[in-house]
């Protein structure tokens, strides 16, 4: 298994050439609302010293003087200074490439566009900058992003999956309610819940759980999302939920980024991830087999770039239930783990959680957690990220770096000492 230079390297690992990380995750929002925010400022603590990071919004100088003061991060990078909703970053890029186009030619090296999500407007912002994208087709991207599309995929490959329907809503047919009750009411025959689960639904949009008794108005929700397919499936007990990371490079070649463990709020929406001991050997074998055949499937129909399948482990066996095909929150963490690693040695386990305070500026929850801080030479520590919205909302991200499973369970008890929780 390639360790976590695997991603960077998989970008670009010629020197002669220019990575530009574009995270803002804005293009995945097909229908996006006030929860759902750019993120793009992940990519400047994964950046390498001779990358270029563009960002929608303002860069907050604390946060990157702190960065830079522990030799992490680049300083390279274009902010846009956009407010937090509006056009996507390759939108910006498209309109007036000149800001990106200036540090690009002042760098002198050729670039290679990583963008978190490929749609058509990724590919034609890398034009505008004479870039190589780093990532699949608009087609590739929605085909392989799609739930029930992956689904039929896996079932071609015959790679077993749960059991379910794809479900078309069509709330002006008279019977489409009485259809999908039907449905529903099969599964609960046989388990006690059963979840929907919207076909481009991301973070948690347009994902339920049903006992039967609220479809009714589960129903109307899910037709006011404008979600044109469901699935139906029997919601099974779950023992872990795996995801597993790929990379196609440019140049076809497939490489085995690693398996990180999912943490998921009431056993479905993603709220963290972690790396500790691992799944069990035999575990961990059946996925990446799986996988394996999955993304050489990919690859040899011309998918490009990273992505990541999110399994469940469960008594009925193991199942792939989704393709992130696309850079996974944890494909930023993996880069930022390894450029600590390269400071500091070895990070033995980790954790990535979602987190919450009392809005602040960054120089406020540096003194806040003080105490936790990364600061370069300690492993028992908490570095923040994703801060874009730390002084509107509160919220941002932690990666808890530790030499083991329980001292990441001392860590987030230490932050809620401090006033810090999930968020």
């Amino acid at each position: 298994m390639s360790d976590f230079q695997s991603i960077r390297t998989a970008i670009s690992g010629n020197s002669d050439e220019l990575v530009v990380y574009a995270a803002d995750h804005f293009s995945q929002f097909s229908r996006r609302d006030a929860t759902v925010t750019s993120k793009s400022d992940r990519a400047l603590a994964s950046a390498r010293a001779d990358d270029l990071v563009i960002l929608r919004g303002k860069l907050d100088q604390d946060y990157h003087r702190w960065l830079r003061s522990h030799c992490l991060g680049t300083d390279h990078v274009v902010a846009y200074n956009m407010p937090p909703n509006g056009k996507t970053l390759s939108e910006l890029i498209v309109a007036d490439p000149q800001p990106v186009q200036r540090k690009i030619s002042e760098m002198g090296r050729k670039p290679v566009y990583a963008p978190w999500f490929s749609t058509q407007m990724e590919a034609t912002a890398a034009e505008a900058l004479g870039a190589d994208l780093f990532g699949a087709t608009a087609s590739d991207t929605l085909k392989h992003n799609d739930k029930a599309t992956f689904k039929a995929f896996c079932q071609e490959l015959k790679v077993p999956v749960v059991d379910g329907v794809a479900f078309t809503m069509q709330p002006e047919k008279n019977d489409n309610f009485q259809q999908m009750q039907s449905l529903v009411e099969r599964y609960l025959s046989t388990h006690d819940t059963v979840i929907i689960r919207g076909t481009l639904g991301e973070a948690g949009m347009s994902l339920y759980k049903t006992n039967g008794d609220d479809l009714a108005g589960l129903y109307q929700t899910i037709v006011e999302s404008g979600e044109k397919v469901v699935l139906i499936e029997p919601f099974l007990n779950v023992t872990s939920s795996p995801n597993d990371q790929w990379v196609v490079d440019r140049d076809g070649k497939i490489i085995h980024i690693g398996m990180f463990e999912q943490i998921c709020k009431e056993g479905m929406v993603h709220v963290g991830s972690l790396k500790g001991d691992g799944p069990a050997p035999q575990v961990f074998d059946a996925i990446k087999q799986t996988s394996l055949k999955i993304i050489t499937a990919m690859a040899a129909s011309g998918y490009c770039g990273l992505t990541g399948f999110d399994y469940i482990v469960a008594e009925e066996g193991i199942f792939p239930v989704e393709n992130n095909a696309r850079f996974n929150g944890s494909s930023y963490v993996n880069l930022i783990v390894h450029n600590i690693e390269e400071l500091m040695g070895p990070v033995p386990a980790w954790e990535f959680i979602k987190i919450k305070t009392a809005p602040c500026t960054f120089s406020e929850l540096n003194k806040q957690i003080d105490s936790v801080l990364y600061d370069g030479s300690k492993l028992n520590s908490v570095f923040p990220f994703n801060c874009e919205d730390l002084s509107d909302t509160g919220s941002f991200a932690v990666i808890l770096l530790a030499e083991n499973v329980e001292h990441l369970r001392m860590l987030e008890a230490s932050l809620k000492t401090l006033g810090i929780k999930r968020g």
